[in-house]
């Protein structure tokens, strides 16, 4: 059969937020061929994803606009974007989560509108439980529809969910999705509402659930909120040299300080030093074994995401009121049991430094712990389908999954099947910094690369070739 004779081929996304959005439009817009992208998303919900759906406005992106782009090569479209619907904002601002989920919407309207004739797109409401190889292609099952046979799949499927805490009971005054509809109404409520985690979505709760006129006990291990980002449009200080071969954890966390002092030295602030590591971080996680990236988990991540994921300044100084009027407050601690009341849920929390128990009688608990840390307990039936059958297998850290350095999945014996990629979230623990838009953006450009030299190498096959059901590539670690 001639290749003017063969069908498009089909690319389908899994998932439907942030990563797929990026990862559709770039294939609309860019793809050198024919080409049917279908998107697969079991909310029914395209662009936004769960995090930025949130239509409270006092939930901010920690990025001023200027830096939000889905175009590498259009530096301020989400701020110019902005300013037509908004107007009277800058480069500098940083709008609602809700405001750049709007964008996404519209970007994946825009890109699907301008494509080409030979380049489609398809958005389909359902959840992928299963993906299997086939002759030609992968087949995916679905819940509620027939299976898709396609040729390609990029999971864009975000981070694993949050486990179930032992500690606490099933009920539903215990919210593990502070995202869902109505979790972080106020209701009226005048007791305590708490909050398990003080990183930005336990922020983001709080500043949602304060509102009200009860108040709010936000508590994690260290009680460290995150810091906030200086006014204004800051350039990144240059980043470091990485260092060759394997290093540890504390000769590497010297070089850093060391680092920042002396770009503090040349002017920049330690915000701007630490934002200039983002163009060399996965070169940094590089240099680390297994059992210093577990250290690092272990004992430094909190301290690094409270300055590397910091606050936008308007919802640093809300917070800063919040916590003078006692409306919010902060705590180092962590929970030991709780349980079911008719009064509430009554949580046994030991403070770090005291070490008193205390028993407090909650009207919710919100768990804002971020995403989870085992990719083996995602509670992604997909994800867990796919390790259980080997066809992808977890990293050294099960933060994510294993993978080639084009984010192709390798699967439990170690080889790379190139129709089956991935971006974002899934990459955590070989890239570790992979959840930002700048991160996700330069994935979902390079995958377009990838898929049109694996496709085109489809194309130069015959038809029907022996072994075709499974190409392998090497394996990059």
């Amino acid at each position: 059969m001639s290749s003017q004779a063969r069908k498009p081929p089909l690319v389908a996304i899994v998932g439907g937020g942030c990563a797929g959005t990026l990862v559709a439009s770039n294939l609309l817009r860019r793809f050198d061929g024919r080409l049917r992208v279908v998107m697969i998303e079991r909310s029914g919900r395209f662009g936004p994803g769960v995090a930025y759906a949130t239509e409270d406005p006092r939930h901010l992106l920690n990025v001023p606009a200027e830096r939000m782009s889905a175009f590498r090569d259009a530096p301020s479209h989400f701020a110019e974007w902005a300013a037509e619907r908004l107007g009277g904002i800058g480069g500098a601002s940083y709008l609602p989560r809700g405001v750049y989920g709007e964008y996404l919407r519209d970007v994946l309207d825009d890109s699907r509108a301008h494509a080409l004739p030979q380049r489609t797109l398809e958005l389909v409401a359902g959840e992928v439980l299963g993906a299997s190889r086939t002759r030609t292609g992968i087949a995916l099952r679905l819940a509620d529809a027939a299976p898709i046979a396609c040729d390609r799949v990029v999971l864009a499927t975000g981070a694993p969910g949050v486990a179930a805490m032992a500690q606490l009971p099933r009920d539903p005054r215990v919210v593990y999705d502070p995202w869902a509809p109505g979790a972080l109404s106020s209701g009226g409520s005048k007791g305590l509402t708490l909050v398990l985690g003080t990183g930005l979505s336990g922020v983001d709760a709080a500043l949602s659930l304060s509102s009200g006129r009860g108040w709010v006990l936000a508590i994690s291990r260290g009680g460290q909120l995150p810091y906030v980002h200086l006014p204004g449009l800051r350039a990144p200080a240059p980043p470091p040299a990485v260092p060759r071969g394997r290093i540890s954890l504390a000769a590497l966390e010297r070089r850093l300080t060391e680092h920042v002092s002396i770009m503090q030295g040349a002017g920049y602030d330690w915000r701007d030093a630490i934002d200039g590591l983002r163009a060399v971080t996965p070169q940094l996680w590089a240099v680390l074994g297994p059992r210093e990236r577990r250290r690092f988990l272990r004992e430094r991540r909190r301290t690094w995401d409270a300055r590397r994921h910091r606050m936008a300044p308007v919802a640093g100084s809300r917070l800063r009121e919040l916590l003078a009027s006692a409306q919010v407050r902060c705590l180092a601690g962590r929970v030991l049991a709780a349980r079911s009341t008719g009064a509430g849920v009554e949580v046994d929390v030991a403070p770090s430094r005291s070490g008193r128990v205390r028993s407090l009688t909650c009207q919710r608990v919100v768990v804002c712990t971020g995403a989870g840390m085992d990719i083996r307990r995602s509670g992604n039936e997909l994800l867990d389908t796919l390790l259980a059958d080997g066809l992808a297998s977890p990293d050294p850290l099960a933060l994510g999954l294993r993978t080639t350095a084009d984010g192709a999945l390798l699967d439990s014996r170690g080889d790379a099947d190139e129709r089956v990629l991935t971006l974002g979230a899934l990459r955590r623990g070989e890239l570790w910094e992979t959840t930002a838009v700048d991160e996700i953006r330069g994935q979902a450009e390079r995958l377009v690369g990838t898929l049109e030299r694996s496709l085109s190498s489809d194309e130069d096959l015959p038809s029907n070739p022996a072994g075709a059901d499974r190409r392998r590539v090497s394996a990059l670690a």
